[in-house]
């Protein structure tokens, strides 16, 4: 019990660093202030470009693949750590519990956990952006697909696969805005590789 409780910590820990806000700030840009006014990458490549987002993105991604690689090594348990690290990004309390929507994260984790279910998802992630240009359509379906594909392919633990329906649920309900922006048809297109 004592391993599972350090293993959400750890994970909490790496999950509540604002990498794409820090980046915005090295341009002098308060993510919080333009755009959508989150501070993860996606604003953040909206905001500054292709560079950024990437960038961002990457180190959002890696906060969910050290917390796990770290809580398999020293406490043999990682998909609390997954957890903590997704929740701590989304509910980030340095930011009156408003941080990003928790997608880059999630894809850390679920690389980590999950390698074959992840790529599957990652691959409908690709055909729904590319399609549509629309970040928070493509993060959705990212969402469904990971527990779904686990399930089936019956990859990871049982607490992996039930750690993807609570990020499934987790990333929906960052998301509740650009839902229903979705469904009024005012959700803005993203083209990632161009700045605003």
């Amino acid at each position: 019990m004592v391993n599972y409780f350090l293993s959400f910590i750890i994970g909490l820990f790496f999950g509540m660093m604002p990498f794409s806000y820090m980046l915005g700030l090295l341009r002098g840009v308060d993510l919080r202030k333009v755009g959508s006014g989150n501070i993860g990458a996606t604003n953040l490549g909206r905001n500054l470009g292709p560079l950024f987002f990437v960038l961002g993105f990457l180190l959002d991604a890696f906060k969910g693949v050290i917390p796990v690689l770290l809580s398999q090594s020293l406490l043999d348990s990682g998909t609390l750590a997954g957890a903590g690290a997704i929740l701590g990004h989304i509910f980030n309390p340095f930011f009156g519990f408003r941080g990003g929507k928790g997608v880059a994260t999630t894809i850390g984790v679920a690389a980590t956990l999950a390698l074959k279910s992840f790529a599957l998802s990652i691959g409908i992630w690709l055909l729904i952006y590319l399609t549509t240009l629309l970040v928070s359509l493509a993060s959705l379906s990212f969402a469904v697909a990971l527990p779904l594909f686990s399930f089936i392919m019956n990859e990871g633990t049982i607490g992996d696969r039930l750690l993807f329906i609570l990020i499934s649920i987790m990333v929906f309900y960052a998301h509740r805005h650009n839902i229903q922006r979705l469904l009024n048809r005012s959700e803005p297109k993203t083209v990632l590789w161009r700045k605003k």
